[in-house]
Formats: C-alpha cells, structure tokens, sequence
C-alpha cells in the first residue's frame, strides 16, 4: 500500500479540481513512458538538466479521472519499472510517492 508523510496529508482529497503534479524521473526514456501513461492526465515532459526530467500532470484527467488514481497510476508505474520511490510534487508541495513490493 501507499504510505503517505505528513506533508501529505490532505494533498489527495477527492474532487479537487484542476491539481498539477509533478513528478521528477531520471532518464529520458523513463520520463517520456511516464508521460505517456499520464496522457489522461494531460501530461507533458520538461528537461531541466543531463538526465534530469519532469513529468507534468493535471487532475482531474480527460474522462474525469481523480488524483488518487493518478497517483496510484503513478505508484503502479514504478513498482512496474522497478524504480522504486520518487519524489514529487501535488499543487507544488512535497508528495513522497509510497515504496511497494511488485506483486
């Protein structure tokens, strides 16, 4: 399961509307099959610097998609690449994505 931090607490609530994620990837390879993945959730890649990338988000996603499921998708993501944790960012505060076993 997602273990959350305090900072995260209330950043995933329901019905919110038009929340950005970020999430930073390491890799372009990596970033751009996230990106991919997200495309309900209107995403688009930025290269900051080498092999650093960010992955931008919005939820809700095209077909109404909520933030828990982006940030589930995300989760699910990682654990998929065996990325293991990843930080990144909801409404532009600190998200520490949860580390899960693959199943």
């Amino acid at each position: 399961m997602r273990e959350h931090t305090g900072s995260n607490a209330g950043l995933a609530e329901r019905g919110a509307l038009n929340v950005p994620i970020e999430i930073e990837i390491r890799g372009r390879w990596d970033a751009l099959r996230l990106a991919e993945v997200l495309i309900p959730y209107h995403s688009y890649l930025v290269h900051h610097e080498g092999q650093r990338w960010v992955v931008h988000a919005r939820a809700p996603g095209c077909h109404g998609e909520s933030l828990d499921d982006a940030l589930r998708m995300i989760e699910d993501w990682l654990v998929e690449r065996e990325l293991g944790s990843s930080w990144c960012r909801v409404r532009g505060r600190p998200y520490r994505l949860g580390v899960r076993e693959r199943t």
